[in-house]
């Protein structure tokens, strides 16, 4: 997997120096100690700067929309407001790679800017535990559930995290060795986290002979 170093058709990947690394513990400064909403807990892990959200390119101009209320993902239901980021440009595509393969689309990246948010982060063990959260259950393939007319197991995780007043959750890569994703519950509403797209998308070209 990888973009074609073609000029203008691969990522300044220096932006990426803005997204803090939570592959390995400890996170300086990263941990929330405060309330978040109202009777909220206090583990939370606040986060901030520059993300990436790929799209279909047909749905460039609704980037920062909700999905359509009849599907679903790994941490949503249908009907359930979620947007979808990675903190690299990278991860990003590494996460839709398989999609593209699959169905053959045209895929944009976007460049968003994410205001103060304060997430479940699910690197954090402790915290998973002190919640009842089950890290491995989000690392079940969901769409399998599906196909199987079952409920997937992340959607416990997420239903967790939304209970708690969280803004989202964070989401290990499957893919990429130290790669994550923010998955925010609500944006650019009264008393959240604001996101505003911060670039031009990219079109994003894999490698002929790259992973699924």
């Amino acid at each position: 997997m990888s973009t074609h170093d073609e000029p203008g058709k691969h990522p300044d990947l220096a932006l990426e120096d803005d997204a803090p690394d939570l592959s390995q513990p400890p996170w300086p400064g990263l941990l929330a100690n405060v309330a978040v909403r109202s009777g909220a807990p206090r583990r939370l892990r606040r986060v901030e700067g520059l993300f990436f959200r790929s799209v279909p390119a047909a749905r460039l101009g609704t980037v920062l929309d909700p999905p359509d209320p009849h599907s679903a993902g790994r941490y949503h239901r249908p009907g359930e407001r979620i947007l979808y980021t990675s903190a690299t440009f990278e991860s990003a595509v590494a996460a839709i790679s398989g999609y593209m393969r699959r169905d053959g689309l045209p895929r944009m990246m976007v460049p968003l800017k994410v205001s103060e948010a304060f997430v479940l982060d699910q690197h954090d063990e402790e915290a998973c535990k002190a919640f009842g959260i089950e890290r491995a259950l989000s690392n079940e393939p969901w769409q399998e559930a599906l196909a199987q007319n079952r409920e997937p197991a992340s959607w416990r995780n997420a239903d967790i995290a939304r209970s708690l007043g969280a803004d989202g959750i964070i989401d290990r890569s499957r893919k990429m060795p130290g790669g994550w994703h923010l998955n925010l519950f609500h944006w650019n509403e009264s008393g959240g986290p604001t996101v505003d797209i911060c670039g031009d998308p990219i079109e994003i070209f894999l490698s002929p002979d790259g992973p699924s």
